[in-house]
């Protein structure tokens, strides 16, 4: 059992309390019925691709900030960021466009036999979710400049947002419009953190003080 006599109250609370968000998430996705959720399920398989491209991008600029702002070199850190967005974006602009255009296989790979059914909930899920892929391209790079510039606060404030969101769309918006509420959860996530994050980054960007060398 959690000893909760014992470390910081936020953190033992929060290890407390999200299983038991997990498992109130579970009930509501199973009250949906059981096509629902195996359509969601291989969705959000091909929709890890997608992380996985951006989590190789959120590498590459953390490296890149984190060295150019110990050298205090405020114009690269600029021209960098600027060049992962770009990067960044016309990858998620191809996974999004690969990921529509080949829904169906991609399904196949998770679940054999797939019903009709499955099929049009796993369509609902990627069709709503891939076009907003450049949302979370700009969540990646901008929160991961921020916290390679020893800045921890706003990106968890930004965790924060995300876990909010994804909870009152999932759980205020499914019972108003069903399961396309489950299917907006992540791309209002992601806008709420990037509603935090890029307003935060160029103003740590106006602060920096260094000179360039």
């Amino acid at each position: 059992m959690l000893d909760l006599t014992e470390g910081r109250p936020f953190r033992a609370l929060l290890i407390f309390a999200l299983p038991v968000i997990g498992g109130n998430l579970f009930q509501l996705f199973y009250t949906l019925g059981s096509a629902a959720v195996a359509g969601y399920t291989a969705a959000t398989k091909a929709d890890q691709v997608s992380v996985l491209v951006n989590n190789a991008m959120m590498t590459a600029i953390s490296n890149y900030v984190a060295q150019n702002y110990g050298a205090g070199k405020k114009d690269r850190i600029l021209a960098g960021v600027r060049a992962s967005l770009l990067q960044t974006e016309a990858l998620n602009l191809l996974m999004c466009a690969g990921i529509i255009l080949l829904r169906h296989p991609i399904v196949t790979l998770f679940i054999a036999n797939p019903s009709d059914e499955i099929f049009s909930y796993a369509n609902g899920y990627l069709l709503t979710v891939a076009p907003f892929y450049w949302l979370l391209g700009l969540l990646a790079v901008y929160r991961t400049s921020i916290q390679s510039m020893q800045n921890g606060t706003a990106p968890f404030a930004a965790c924060m947002i995300e876990l909010v969101m994804r909870l009152a769309a999932t759980i205020g918006l499914t019972a108003a419009i069903g399961y396309m509420g489950v299917c907006l959860a992540s791309p209002l996530a992601w806008a709420g953190a990037c509603g935090l994050l890029i307003p935060v980054y160029y103003r740590m960007i106006r602060t920096l003080n260094f000179a360039d060398t």
